[in-house]
């Protein structure tokens, strides 16, 4: 069976969606699957992810691209505590369940996320009312037992626990202040990546890590709080395999250079793999026209991807925004987020109408590079900056 008939069966079967006949037509030739994202990045033995939700993968041909594109998938909303444990007693796997479905069929890892987070906006409403210093160690290990357990040797990849260190936290140690560090101190991350571990040994154990990637001094405050963090969780015998680096990238500036890359080297000398969890490109400050904002935006992927993945031996990247039509930067709140010309962001690889952009390009180009095959230079070369 051709790798063209076994995508038309992957995605007419089992996945709930049935295509057209036109988008069957359009279904790429051996030729162009070999030049597929995911093709690309196969030369070097490097999974690409992207993120989506239960809903966007609805429309038929961003279903199409998804599976045509990646081989790893995280599930933006599905298994979060919200979603898959609203109430005390009660779990939620629906929308997990079809998700996990939708990948297997189109022959696609999953990357869970996520198990234990801080951030008062990624929890239940029921927490405030239940939870105390007695019983949240319980709460959570039987969380992740219960939803772990249930996808053992399904999801290969956990974030275990998410954003642990932020810039601006009060703490000595740098940990997020929420719920689980209020109740159970920096113990929390040891209860979690133990439970991760009991529920399903063989799925890689993640510490997903934010604000490292940039050269101001609040990333570089992040960066070591992140290595201490992790010495000492490694001391303590904390089972972490992995961190995995959010790389929400601002395209106004260029990333960490020399300092971000030392800290890779660091956290690969302490035995830790290095992933790329939810890689897009804030545009908000960056000036110019349409066309000149997808030109940096483009450049700034090329650059991330050639520099950082050689120097974390990294084998996962996933890409958070894969289309303008459903941006986070859009819905952002804070005055931080809003362009001073009104007009929406422009992170993803597809436009709103999800037609390639230019950033699409780089990207492959990118992964000709890392693969050492001859770049096919697009119009603007993409060369380091």
């Amino acid at each position: 069976m051709t790798r063209r008939e076994m995508l038309i069966n992957a995605l007419g079967l089992g996945s709930g969606l049935m295509l057209s006949e036109p988008l069957r037509a359009c279904l790429p030739s051996e030729e162009r699957a070999a030049d597929s994202l995911r093709g690309l990045a196969a030369q070097s033995n490097v999974k690409l992810g992207v993120q989506s939700e239960r809903a966007d993968l609805q429309v038929e041909e961003f279903a199409q691209f998804v599976a045509q594109n990646f081989n790893l998938l995280t599930p933006g909303n599905e298994l979060k505590w919200p979603r898959i444990h609203p109430a005390p007693d009660t779990y939620t796997f629906d929308d997990a369940d079809w998700m996990v479905h939708f990948c297997a069929s189109h022959g696609m890892l999953v990357h869970g996320h996520n198990l234990c987070w801080n951030s008062p906006n990624a929890n239940p409403a029921w927490f405030p009312s239940v939870l105390t210093r007695l019983n949240a160690a319980q709460q959570l290990t039987d969380h992740i037992t219960t939803v772990v357990g249930r996808y053992r040797g399904r999801i290969e990849s956990w974030d275990v626990v998410n954003e642990p260190v932020v810039h601006w936290s009060k703490r000595a140690d740098g940990l997020y202040p929420g719920v689980w560090v209020n109740m159970l101190g920096p113990q929390y991350l040891d209860i979690a990546f133990h439970a991760a571990r009991a529920a399903d040994p063989d799925a890689l154990r993640v510490l997903n890590c934010y604000y490292v990637e940039q050269g101001l001094p609040e990333f570089e405050r992040t960066r070591e709080l992140t290595l201490t963090l992790l010495e000492q969780l490694l001391k303590r015998g904390v089972p972490v395999q992995a961190i995995g680096i959010e790389s929400h990238l601002d395209g106004s500036a260029p990333f960490g250079g020399p300092a971000f890359l030392e800290f890779i080297k660091h956290v690969r000398a302490l035995g830790l793999q290095v992933l790329i969890t939810e890689l897009d490109v804030d545009d908000t400050k960056v000036q110019g026209d349409e066309r000149e904002r997808d030109r940096v935006v483009a450049q700034c992927y090329y650059d991330y991807l050639t520099q950082v993945v050689p120097a974390g031996k990294t084998d996962r990247i996933i890409f958070w925004t894969p289309t303008d039509r459903w941006d986070w930067l859009d819905s952002m709140q804070p005055a931080k987020f809003h362009r001073a010309d009104g007009k929406p962001h422009r992170p993803g690889l597809l436009d709103d109408s999800l037609h390639p952009k230019p950033a699409m390009d780089a990207v492959k180009s990118a992964l000709r590079t890392l693969s050492g095959s001859s770049p096919v230079p697009g119009k603007w070369g993409y060369t380091s900056r």
